[in-house]
């Protein structure tokens, strides 16, 4: 133990006294340790070719949106006397859901009873003074005028009459449907209103979620394709559906670009828990194989070329890929089940 002392006492007395020396010294030591020491040789990862099942879809998103529904509106202005439903009611097919006050209208369609009436006797009169010939048996041009006219005023009085019936019919809404009203833009009695008031019913047995896909992919939709649903109010809720119906006319989207609508009926709710507006992601299943060789997307590099390990060696390989995912493809030619892929082809060193 003294001795080891008296000897690092040496050691550290002869550096302090060259230190250049010491310095340079202790810099070669350095780098013939960088030099000398061996490198970690760099992994390389690599996967297996092999036979999986590989499923190509679609992702987008939609809108639950009603197929069936109806907007009802008076045809005049007026008074409401009548409200039958408020919104959030459910209907009935039939069902009154607003009166409008029938006094105006009832005199207006007498009025219009009697200038009927007064258009018939002016007609018939009319037809006398022409020895009720038509306007083709007229015996001049003055005649078949004025015998034209003459039918004129009588239609158009007949139309009168009837339109102010119909308004008096329309004075009365009821709803062609069931379902359930989500809109009544008068909700009490004595309001004043006109036609662009509006009640609106929805059919919830007739909910479908809406899915717009863009020009570009509408190619690989068909109908029939299944289709997984996420609604964002039910994470945990997975509804496998199908698609139903594909818009012929696309559609110009709120960013500028074509799509068209791809329909998927929703499954029948008693509960009411999916709502009109709810909005969600859904994968459509555009194409699958069984049974195929796949390897990931990423081992291939110059379109159709991928690295293959043999031994320590990794030789270059070209290949011919069919169906494709977001991260996998299907190999057809050049690639064999168990044979060593590269997955990142730039961490192949290049030859000199």
């Amino acid at each position: 133990m003294k001795k080891i002392k008296q000897i690092l006492k040496r050691s550290k007395y002869w550096i302090k006294s060259h230190k250049i020396i010491s310095i340079i010294g202790l810099i070669i030591i350095l780098a013939l340790i960088f030099i000398f020491h061996p490198k970690a040789s760099m992994s390389i990862e690599t996967v297996i070719a092999k036979k999986t099942n590989l499923v190509q879809s679609l992702s987008v998103t939609g809108t639950v949106s009603v197929k069936k529904s109806a907007n009802l509106s008076f045809l005049s202005s007026g008074i409401i006397v009548y409200v039958g439903a408020h919104v959030g009611d459910k209907i009935s097919v039939g069902q009154t859901i607003a009166i409008l006050d029938q006094r105006i209208m009832e005199k207006n369609l007498k009025s219009t009873l009697l200038a009927y009436s007064q258009s018939r006797n002016t007609f018939e009169q009319t037809q006398a003074d022409n020895q009720n010939r038509t306007p083709d048996s007229a015996l001049n041009d003055n005649m078949k005028r004025i015998l034209q006219n003459n039918q004129y005023d009588l239609e158009k009085a007949v139309n009168s009459v009837e339109l102010q019936d119909l308004v008096k019919q329309q004075s009365v809404l009821t709803s062609p449907i069931s379902g359930i009203l989500i809109r009544a833009d008068a909700v009490t009695t004595g309001a004043s209103i006109t036609p662009s008031t509006v009640f609106t019913i929805v059919d919830p047995e007739s909910l479908v979620f809406n899915i717009d896909v863009d020009e570009a992919d509408i190619g690989m939709v068909k109908e029939g394709q299944k289709v997984e649903i996420d609604l964002d109010a039910f994470p945990d809720e997975k509804l496998n559906l199908t698609v139903e119906r594909i818009d012929f006319v696309s559609h110009t989207t709120a960013n500028g670009g074509n799509a068209f609508t791809v329909e998927v009926t929703l499954p029948q709710d008693t509960q009411n828990k999916y709502r009109v507006g709810m909005n969600g992601n859904a994968e459509i299943v555009t194409a699958s194989k069984n049974n195929v060789i796949t390897i990931p997307l990423s081992s291939i590099f110059d379109k159709n070329k991928v690295y293959i390990k043999n031994g320590k060696e990794y030789k270059k390989q070209s290949i011919i890929v069919g169906l494709q995912n977001d991260t996998d493809t299907e190999i057809l030619q050049g690639l064999s089940e168990g044979e060593i892929v590269v997955t990142q082809p730039s961490e192949i060193p290049t030859k000199k």
